[in-house]
């Protein structure tokens, strides 16, 4: 049955505020929580919650059990080296081929995009910043198939927790990844296209690499390295 009107909101509400809580880590990894405890404590029914929580579970932040209690996902290293090596090798590649296609609309949306991520910055808004983060990446992704789209919007969502790691408190790695995202856009708007996709493996790599030495430095990300190898390779195609 479609969730319409009030339900609607409730489930917005209760999604908004647990995907809030899970990222930041206010709602520790691994954490169990049965679901009428989080009906409670959200002030919501049934109905919406288990509407948000699905919506969760496809974003890869928490699984729904049988029992009606609630697992918060894991953060762990072998995830985050599987999850980005995925990125670089879909994202890369559609890079590649939608540089090389890309019309002055696109180029300009691009931009456009870039410079919103900017004012979000100076302006101190992680909301809109990570608005016209997905968005700037997602337009880059235009004119490929849609399978591919869809794929990178879906691990866009779950690496949300990763970058947040490594974003917040750390004006460094903020700093680099204004300066990543700069390069790939100036690589993507001049048709570079081999370019593009090796500057755009290079920053996730970056981040992967950055979070791993954060929760576990013993872990070697041997798959992201070999993604990015293979990202590499397209500059003889």
């Amino acid at each position: 049955m479609a969730i319409t009107g009030e339900n609607r909101r409730l489930v917005e509400y209760a999604h908004s505020r647990l995907r809030a809580d899970i990222i930041s880590n206010r709602i520790p990894a691994d954490t169990s929580i049965s679901q009428v405890k989080l009906a409670e404590e959200l002030g919501v029914s049934r109905t919406p919650l288990r509407e948000a929580l699905r919506m969760l579970q496809h974003e890869g932040l928490a699984r729904v059990e049988a029992n009606k209690r609630v697992t918060i996902a894991d953060v762990n290293p072998a995830d985050l080296d599987a999850l980005y090596a995925l990125r670089i090798q879909q994202e890369a590649l559609t890079i590649f081929q939608s540089t090389k296609h890309a019309s002055n609309r696109q180029r300009d949306e691009a931009r456009s995009n870039l410079e919103a991520m900017f004012t979000a910055i100076r302006d101190d808004n992680i909301d809109e910043w990570s608005s016209a983060h997905r968005r700037f990446h997602m337009s880059m992704a235009g004119g490929v198939h849609e399978r591919f789209q869809t794929s990178i919007s879906r691990h866009f969502d779950h690496a949300e927790r990763y970058r947040h790691i490594y974003l917040v408190g750390s004006d460094v790695n903020w700093a680099q990844s204004s300066q990543d995202h700069s390069a790939i856009c100036e690589a993507y708007v001049a048709g570079q296209a081999a370019w593009a996709a090796e500057l755009l493996a290079e920053h996730y790599a970056r981040t992967a690499k950055t979070v791993i030495q954060t929760i576990d430095p013993e872990f070697a990300p041997e798959m992201v390295a070999s993604a990015v190898t293979m990202a590499l390779s397209l500059r003889f195609v």
